[in-house]
This record gives C-alpha cells, structure tokens and sequence, in this order.
C-alpha cells in the first residue's frame, strides 16, 4: 500500500485536517457536532483523565452542554473525576478561569462540582494550595458568585464553596504574624464573601460587585444531540 506521501499527501497535513474537523465538532453548533462530542467523550471516559491527557478532559468539562459532560463522566463522582491528576498551576487557573467566563447559573451543576472537587484538594492545605495557585481578589470573588442565595449552606454546592472560602479566610492564622498584603487581602475578601452568604440579613451584593452578580441559565441556548 502506498504511504500517503506517496499520493502527495504529508502525514502533517492529514494531522492538520484531522484536528480542523475535530474542532468544528467540538464546537457543537449542531446536533450532529454534539453527537459526535458525546461519542468522543465517551471515550475519554473509558480512558479516564491521567497527567498527560487532562487539558482535553478541562476543555470538555468546560463545554456548555449537560449531555456531553455526562458522557464524559459517567458513573464516576464529579468530585474526585481528577483525583488521579496532580494539581498544579494550570489546572486552578483554568478553574478559576471558568468561574470567571460563566454568569451565575451559567455552569451546568455537574461541571461546577468538578471544578470546586479540584480546587477543594488543592487548598484542603490552604498555604500549599497558595503556592500552587496564588489566588487574587477577583478569583475569590469570582468563585463566591457562583454561591446559590436561593439555596441555604445545607446545598451541597453551596458547601462545598464556603468550605474553600473558609480555607481561603485560613490562610491569615491569628498566631501568625502575616506580612503578604496580597495574602491578607484575599483571605480577608474570602471571610466577607463567606460572612455576607451566612448572615440571612446580609446580601453577596454587599461584598461582591453586582456586575459579577448577573445570572444566566447553562442550559440557554443548549444545541441537543441528533436523534
């Protein structure tokens, strides 16, 4: 059989073509696109997400789209669907960065679960997690958005992020000197945005933006597999 240079194709142009139609797909902007994404998920999920292939696990996990992120998690717990991935930088900024994208309701609830499971192991030791991942203001506000005020903290969401607040709020320990202003202001808006949720006279209007406070729905605008 002839190698396709010998048909004038190079194996690099075919790779080209290949990922060209991979990434229309995964654009998902047809039934058909879905449908495929779901088979292919499907398939990382017998595979399971290891250190050398998580990127491609985060980038469908981060897909607005409930059917394909089912596919892809299976039976599995969301919140240890990486516990075989070392943490490290990039994934809490992906993280992080998926908070920030999405609107308030705008994560599909399995996905959040996913993202909070990692950060959760990250900073179950709070000034490990830190060195991992230095956190910001607009980080912590940015997860404490997604806090459900229609919910009380019995949502198990919503506890799962006071737990990482209050992690957070721990990075400042009051038999510690601590002179990182960086630290100090992050820990400090962690308490505020966790304060603000527990006190029923209180409002997340009072210690996050309102801009960031805006809501949407995952499922807008949500393309369904192709029957």
């Amino acid at each position: 059989m002839q190698r396709w240079e010998e048909r004038g194709w190079r194996e690099e142009d075919l790779d080209k073509l290949e990922l060209a139609f991979l990434k229309d797909i995964f654009k998902i902007e047809q039934g058909e696109g879905v449908s495929a994404t779901i088979s292919y998920a499907k398939f990382l999920n017998f595979i399971g997400a290891n250190s050398d292939n998580y990127p491609i696990f985060l980038k469908i996990i981060s897909m607005r789209n409930h059917w394909v992120v089912d596919a892809l998690i299976g039976d599995n717990d969301p919140a240890t669907f990486f516990s075989h991935v070392q943490m490290n930088y990039f994934i809490i900024k992906e993280c992080f960065e998926a908070f920030k994208v999405a609107p308030r309701g705008g994560i599909y609830p399995k996905s959040l679960e996913v993202f909070l499971g990692m950060l959760e192991v990250t900073y179950r030791n709070q000034l490990e997690g830190y060195r991992v991942y230095p956190l910001t203001i607009t980080d912590v506000n940015n997860l404490g958005k997604h806090l459900n005020e229609e919910k009380d903290q019995k949502d198990s969401l919503n506890m799962i992020i006071l737990t990482i607040l209050d992690k957070i709020a721990s990075l400042i320990d009051p038999g510690r000197e601590e002179e990182d202003k960086d630290i100090i202001a992050v820990a400090t808006q962690a308490n505020n945005i966790r304060g603000k949720f527990l006190d029923f006279t209180k409002s997340l209007r009072e210690a996050i933006p309102d801009l960031l406070l805006e809501t949407s729905d995952y499922a807008t605008n949500e393309i369904k597999p192709a029957s």
